[in-house]
């Protein structure tokens, strides 16, 4: 086993020897001295001794002990010269020498030579320590991030699944949505479905935060608007969902705030009588408003709420308004503010209006004038959804 205090001398000088290790009498070092080069060179490869020094040519010195310095070595290597030029103390330093001895030295001058060196040794060779546990704990960094990405993408493929088919159509209304997420999982979620063949229920909702604690609760969602419609249709209840939106963002809310989890969310919900053509909505403090285009208009549509999950006892205004035979709906989420251009959100909202009405109401046109169909990324979750008629 290594020593701390262990001193090799290589010189061909018995002389050299002797004095060396009278200077180094009575100290902590352990002093081995070697007349021969293979047999130091074997020494020195087995013990690795603290500090070595080296009493002999230039030329040999170079070609026997320069593969075995260097900053990872274990062992000071100290050349002892005889009246050196600029050049030779030059070539000793650039094969990693850590310092010199200048003949004649005093014993003075040789332990501070040999202390100065251990202690530089030392220190290399504790910044090799830390470098390696740099290394092994970045390889395991890397490893672990390599398990979540893998997965946070298996819960993307999950999240995804559970977002219904886009485009779809139901009679004469089309309904679709495209999601931009800003890591692999989402906090904005959509979903829609058809009741008694009549009902268009759609909603948008963005979770606070990101990643897979919103992710969840988006899930949750799903769950509770599934189990709502499929009382409604298990008991036949056409008048409940004539009414629809009616109670459905209260009782969201009352479920997540059962669950306490600490997160809200915004939330816009809709539903459209396709016979009648009437879209009845709700709004939990969804921004930017969807845009409205029929008749001749195209303007933000009217309403506001309380966000989810932070308020108790709070109800919802159900807004509601004929719909022509030719209308689109087109609703984006507040992470597309962040990605827009303008200053305020009366300019980004009147970028959203022109981008809408410059297209032709489909998703991939709406998306493509808004600039978020290739949009990388994000630095928040983006959602638009279209719903439209007659187009």
């Amino acid at each position: 086993m290594k020593s701390a205090r262990q001193l090799c001398i290589v010189s061909k000088s018995q002389d050299m020897g002797q004095l060396c290790s009278g200077y180094l009498s009575g100290s902590e070092w352990a002093v081995e001295n070697f007349s021969e080069l293979p047999r130091a060179v074997e020494y020195i490869r087995k013990h690795l001794p603290a500090v070595v020094l080296v009493d002999i040519s230039l030329a040999e010195m170079n070609s026997t002990f320069s593969s075995m310095s260097g900053v990872d070595s274990s062992t000071a290597y100290i050349p002892v010269l005889d009246s050196p030029t600029a050049m030779e103390v030059a070539s000793c330093f650039r094969h990693d020498a850590v310092d010199i001895l200048i003949k004649p030295f005093s014993q003075e001058a040789l332990l501070k030579a040999i202390e100065r060196s251990s202690k530089y040794q030392q220190l290399l060779n504790e910044n090799r320590s830390y470098r390696l546990q740099l290394e092994q704990t970045n390889r395991k960094l890397k490893d672990d991030l390599r398990i979540l990405e893998l997965d946070q993408l298996a819960g993307r493929q999950i999240q995804r699944s559970m977002l219904p088919p886009t485009p779809q159509q139901f009679g004469e209304y089309e309904i679709a949505h495209h999601i931009v997420p800003s890591l692999y999982l989402s906090g904005d979620f959509v979903g829609y479905h058809v009741i008694f063949d009549r009902y268009l229920v759609f909603y948008a909702a963005d979770v606070s935060g990101h990643g897979a604690s919103s992710a969840f609760l988006t899930i949750v969602l799903r769950f509770l608007l599934t189990r709502i419609l499929r009382r409604h249709i298990d008991n036949d209840d056409h008048e409940a969902m004539a009414r629809a939106p009616e109670g459905f963002i209260e009782y969201i809310n009352r479920q997540i705030l059962a669950i306490g989890i600490d997160k809200h969310l915004t939330m816009f919900a809709g539903s459209i009588d396709m016979e009648r053509n009437i879209l009845r909505y709700s709004v939990g403090a969804h921004l930017p408003m969807p845009v409205f285009i029929g008749d001749s208009e195209a303007r933000m549509m009217p309403g506001k709420g309380k966000p989810l999950g932070i308020f108790e006892d709070v109800e919802w205004a159900v807004e509601e308004r004929n719909l022509p035979e030719k209308f689109a709906l087109v609703l984006t989420s507040d992470g597309a503010l962040e990605v827009l251009p303008g200053n305020d959100l009366e300019q980004k909202e009147q970028f959203i209006l022109s981008a809408v009405v410059e297209s032709d109401t489909s998703i991939k046109s709406v998306c493509d004038k808004l600039g978020i169909t290739d949009l990388k990324d994000a630095p928040d979750d983006v959602t638009v959804l279209t719903v439209r008629r007659g187009y």
